[in-house]
């Protein structure tokens, strides 16, 4: 039986060398690096087969710290995705089982398919813009934003992914009303690059304008009868009057508004009654061109201060009618107050 493998045996055995370990592909600009652990100190040389084995590398094998991990870098690759076969060798030449890795380069297709993290809203007021931020893609690691202050000096901020709103403190808005922006990617959690979109230039929204209101009317479908306080004070410019609600039962509380002619409207204000106590906190607001048809633009949470406050929608809209349904307040009370209502454009 023995004479069946004499063939196979009489050349001695095989030697083979340890093959590469861990082996890691890392993604880059037009380049890559292909790292992996030697377990075998024997080996001298390594080489790199991909396109179906068309290309190749053979390099030395060379370690570049104590815990024996090589580092080879492919540069000047097209974009595309590889699949690479490696072997190591010793001086004798003989080889290891060969390891299979696969990666991606990227390139400039790659870069023209990201986009910026959306804005919703860039808004100035008292000399600061807030941005207000949509989210972003899962693989943005952060935001670069570029301005000038009032002493023309240029600032560059690096916003981190998870910001929701950021503000640019003393911001030029006179001599210039714009700022720029661009995001960074890291397509994957081995890339050796940052990859950048194409910077935008965004302009800033200004101040709030206020519509006048002495022609505007209220409904009379929420107010405390007893002292007449209806919804018609909040437009007569003096805090020192309120809109009492209803106080024969709870939220929500309603108050319907005619501003006279449809506009395009940015937001609602609001002042709510001083001394605080108790005051407006949750609200939905429904809008309308006809007095018929009523699209809600979505809850808001109103601030518990008694300055004057900008209520900003996320878009714009045109509409003659608004409707200000509120559902609670900071005291969790029955009902409140409010000082002051009014619409704004930018």
């Amino acid at each position: 039986m023995d004479s069946t493998y004499i063939d196979f045996t009489k050349k001695g055995s095989i030697t083979y060398v340890g093959s590469a370990d861990s082996v890691k592909v890392h993604s880059g600009k037009n380049r890559m690096k292909l790292s992996w652990k030697l377990i075998d100190p024997t080996a001298t040389k390594a080489v790199i087969y991909w396109n179906n084995k068309s290309d190749s590398l053979s390099v030395p094998i060379v370690t570049s710290n104590e815990s024996n991990i090589m580092d080879l870098w492919l540069n000047d690759m097209a974009e595309g995705s590889y699949s690479f076969d490696i072997y190591l060798f010793d001086k004798n030449n003989n080889k290891s089982i060969m390891v299979n890795a696969i990666g991606q380069v990227y390139g400039n297709n790659y870069i023209e398919s990201l986009l910026a993290r959306p804005i919703k809203r860039a808004i100035y007021e008292k000399d600061t813009v807030q941005i207000t931020w949509g989210t972003p893609d899962v693989t943005v690691i952060g935001t670069e934003v570029k301005y000038t202050d009032k002493q023309n000096v240029e600032h560059v901020l690096n916003i981190p992914v998870d910001s929701i709103t950021t503000k640019l403190g003393q911001f030029n808005f006179s001599k210039n009303e714009t700022f720029e922006y661009r995001t960074l990617y890291v397509p994957d959690s081995l890339s050796i690059d940052t990859f950048y979109t194409v910077t935008k230039t965004v302009k800033a929204t200004g101040p709030p304008v206020e519509y006048n209101r002495s022609a505007w009317t209220s409904g009379t479908e929420d107010y405390d009868i007893p002292s007449g306080r209806t919804p018609q004070n909040t437009l007569d410019g003096k805090t020192s009057t309120v809109w009492h609600m209803d106080k024969t039962h709870g939220y929500p509380h309603t108050a319907s508004f005619d501003m006279g002619a449809v506009n395009y409207v940015t937001g609602l204000f609001y002042v709510q009654r001083t001394p605080l106590d108790g005051a407006a906190k949750l609200v939905e607001i429904q809008i309308s061109t006809d007095n018929v048809t009523w699209n809600s633009l979505g809850a808001f949470t109103m601030e518990n201060s008694g300055t004057k406050q900008y209520l900003e929608f996320f878009e714009p809209r045109n509409f003659r009618y608004f409707k200000m349904i509120f559902k609670s307040d900071y005291k969790n009370g029955l009902f409140t107050a409010i000082a002051e209502i009014g619409a704004y454009k930018r």
